[in-house]
């Protein structure tokens, strides 16, 4: 059995998971680290009593990844991006990791691991799916016991799709990481902002599919 918990977080950080599964939490994404205390809080009371095992971004922009550096010292735990991604953190790039229009900037991140095509943490599995187009470090995360996706900013529920105008943002290859989304055996879409869908996840893929058709 796998739970997934939407962490408590602040009004400009993106959508922050708590994965449980076989006594193993991994929490996907981290927001923008401003409202550190009011995250931290949250994961700890989910976690009751259990460690963090692992923490996985979607992607590098700030408001996924710009808590990271410090969950990663606060829990103890890896901290694990797609090369890309990886890439950008070490180099704390105001520009790939969008610090900037925040006002903000990167702290740098030397030990990050990067993720294959698998990622395994302590028997908590993910399929890991290259997804350009709103950022060139985006990767979608499926679970592989019950099927759950994290999608960053791909798509969103009810239509949405993540931008593609800002700093490696592609439109066409933003339609094709849409399109190929739509091939995976999935359950559940739980998206990098607003809601999540447990009942028709693959409808919400095609909206987002017909909404790229407008541009």
């Amino acid at each position: 059995m796998v739970d997934i918990i939407q962490i408590e977080a602040g009004p400009i950080d993106s959508n922050i998971y708590l994965v449980r599964g076989n006594k193993t939490n991994v929490l996907v994404d981290t927001g923008t680290g401003t409202s550190s205390r009011t995250v931290e809080s949250s994961i700890k009371r989910n976690l009751e009593g259990e460690r963090l095992d692992g923490i996985v971004l979607t992607h590098e922009h700030f408001d996924h990844s710009g808590g990271a550096a410090h969950l990663k010292r606060e829990f103890g735990a890896p901290l694990y991006g797609s090369p890309e991604c990886s890439k950008a953190l070490r180099e704390a790039n105001p520009v790939m990791t969008g610090s900037f229009l925040f006002g903000a900037s990167m702290e740098p991140i030397a030990d990050i691991k990067e993720t294959g095509s698998i990622l395994d943490i302590k028997g908590l599995s993910f399929e890991v799916y290259p997804a350009p187009g709103h950022a060139p470090g985006l990767v979608c995360l499926v679970e592989r016991s019950e099927r759950h996706l994290f999608c960053g900013d791909l798509v969103f529920c009810d239509g949405g799709v993540g931008r593609w105008d800002l700093p490696g943002g592609n439109l066409d290859l933003l339609a094709t990481s849409i399109r190929n989304a739509m091939s995976w055996d999935i359950r559940s879409l739980y998206p990098g902002h607003g809601r999540y869908e447990t009942r028709d996840p693959k409808g919400q893929i095609e909206l987002s599919m017909r909404m790229m058709e407008m541009f």
